[in-house]
């Protein structure tokens, strides 16, 4: 079949080849009933049969209590397959006598995710079509708890969804039995930004452990109810490494799936799913790095070339979000939880760039420099509005400097009446250089920031550290309230003001920062969290400079 599944159009021998399709496989039913009730094919990747032949063994192949932590890029489809089409798959098992019962507890960071996660499952055991080949009746029927009854008023199956940050309380995952009878399924039990904050990492884990843990209907020796736990890796502390290391007492089987495949990667994949992954990549584009060559995991959704810059230009957040290799943070002279986030701005008085330049050395190619763009809000706090970092030779900077201020100036709607004061270059080795040409040009007010003696980075973080744990200092936000990412951060007026892509980034080497770093007794990049330095410095502590107003135009 090459077009649209069409139920009305399907006769009576067609729907039979469908239901006995769907009854096969995990796999088979997630693919046929997205195409039936969204409309639109599921593009089916190896890292999706590799995924639901591995729910398939613990919930129907006799291995009942494998508790599988799943590590996948973001957009991988991992909410469409657990936590939208297995309880219905599960459903369908049961009506079908393969199972008798199901309970599950399905949690995510966010309520609304959680809840339309549930609805989606509704809509597909409530359409005609499933209807109509496994008939079954709703009891409680509610976006966060649903249950399926039997026609004598017996309860079969039941679903109840929470958020990880609220009260676990009213749902539980599974029965007491020999057999497959539900889950504990945690479908991105973190927030991404919350990865960088030691406080929040450790507060969900405590709730992993104190509560989580007990919600399972059954915790004997024997057969215990499995957890199914899936998410991008974000820290080696994050859930799934707090998981993997045996900090809930329990055995957890890892699937890991990196966004860029090697030939290493596919030794360690059983024949069958090596063979799949193998024959989707085997004939796409490939990149050498390192003397390693790699592939796209999935090169119908994401181009080789797109997955090398990602990690050209954000190490971090690529080796764990996207490699599931997440590398130990251990700044500690940050917590990231200290920031304060906003989508919309407020009323803002005044603006400047902030910018640190990399050495000029041929050794120190690598260093970026990063121009920062803040403003203090009519409220007395700061706010980090934008930040953009590269790799510029002095003709280039030179482009990026001039180019950046007209953009950031012109990006300012008229009834905010903001002007950017000046933009504050330190006064330092290629620094000096952009200096002295931008001040001869006299087409943008430049401030030089000395770095003389009593100026080390070390006790300029000591100046500046209290400002941020007081709450002073605000960043986007990525995620509102009900969980959806955050592209775009507006003025007080609404209007777009600029984009979130660099928060992940700017967070992760914030949380990085040690004094080694700060001292360069050791290797780390502190470019970013050096210009906030200098903004906090300029904007909250010294309150702005004289030669700053006498600069000031708009």
């Amino acid at each position: 079949m090459t077009d649209l599944l069409e139920w009305e159009d399907l006769d009576f021998l067609e729907r039979v080849f469908i239901k006995e399709k769907s009854e096969k496989s995990f796999l088979n039913f997630t693919r046929i009933w997205f195409e039936l009730v969204q409309g639109e094919k599921l593009l089916v990747n190896w890292h999706h049969r590799y995924i639901a032949s591995e729910v398939d063994k613990v919930v129907r192949g006799g291995q009942h209590s494998t508790n599988l932590a799943i590590s996948i890029p973001p957009g991988g489809t991992k909410t469409e397959f657990m936590s939208i089409h297995l309880p219905a798959y599960t459903n369908m098992l049961v009506q079908t006598g393969i199972l008798n019962r199901f309970r599950n507890l399905n949690l995510s960071f966010a309520d609304s995710l959680v809840k339309r996660n549930s609805r989606r499952t509704r809509d597909i055991i409530g359409s005609a079509e499933y209807q109509e080949l496994w008939p079954c009746g709703f009891g409680v029927n509610q976006a966060e708890e649903w249950q399926i009854v039997s026609p004598k008023g017996k309860v079969t199956g039941e679903t109840v969804s929470r958020a990880m940050g609220g009260q676990i309380t009213g749902g539980r995952g599974g029965y007491f039995g020999d057999s497959f009878s539900g889950s504990v399924n945690m479908d991105d039990p973190m927030k991404p930004e919350d990865a960088f904050s030691m406080v929040k990492r450790d507060a969900l884990n405590r709730k992993l452990n104190n509560t989580v843990r007990s919600r399972r209907g059954d915790k004997s020796k024997e057969h215990p109810t499995p957890f199914f736990m899936i998410m991008q890796r974000l820290h080696v502390d994050d859930p799934i490494g707090f998981a993997l290391k045996g900090e809930l007492g329990v055995k957890f089987k890892p699937l890991v799936i990196p966004a860029l495949i090697d030939r290493d990667f596919l030794d360690t994949l059983d024949p069958d799913i090596r063979e799949a992954c193998w024959n989707s990549i085997k004939n796409t584009d490939s990149r050498t790095v390192g003397g390693i060559e790699y592939w796209s995991y999935w090169p119908q959704m994401e181009h080789i070339d797109q997955l090398i810059d990602l990690w050209e230009r954000d190490d971090y957040t690529f080796l764990s979000q996207y490699m599931q290799k997440p590398t130990m943070m251990s700044g500690g002279l940050v917590d990231t939880s200290w920031f304060g986030t906003y989508t919309q701005l407020p009323f803002l008085t005044w603006a400047a760039i902030y910018v640190d330049t990399n050495s000029g050395k041929v050794k120190d190619h690598l260093d970026y420099t990063v121009f920062t763009l803040c403003a203090m809000g009519d409220d007395g706090n700061m706010y980090v509005l934008d930040i953009s970092r590269g790799r510029w030779d002095p003709t280039d900077l030179l482009q990026e400097a001039e180019d950046l201020w007209d953009r950031w100036r012109a990006m300012i709607p008229v009834t905010q009446r903001l002007c950017i004061r000046s933009m504050n270059i330190e006064d330092k080795q290629a620094g000096q250089g952009l200096i002295t040409t931008l001040t001869k040009r006299k087409q943008i007010p430049v401030i030089p920031v000395p770095r003389g003696d009593g100026q080390n980075k070390f006790v300029r973080h000591s100046n500046c550290q209290p400002q941020i744990k007081m709450g002073k200092v605000f960043v986007p936000a990525l995620h509102d309230e009900e969980g959806e990412k955050i592209e775009m951060t507006t003025w007080f007026n609404g209007d777009p003001c600029c984009s979130t892509n660099w928060v992940s980034p700017f967070l992760s080497e914030c949380d990085l920062v040690t004094i080694g770093v700060l001292m360069d007794q050791e290797k780390g990049f502190d470019d970013q969290y050096d210009t906030l330095m200098d903004a906090i410095d300029d904007m909250l502590i010294s309150t702005g400079t004289d030669s700053a107003m006498d600069l000031m135009f708009g």
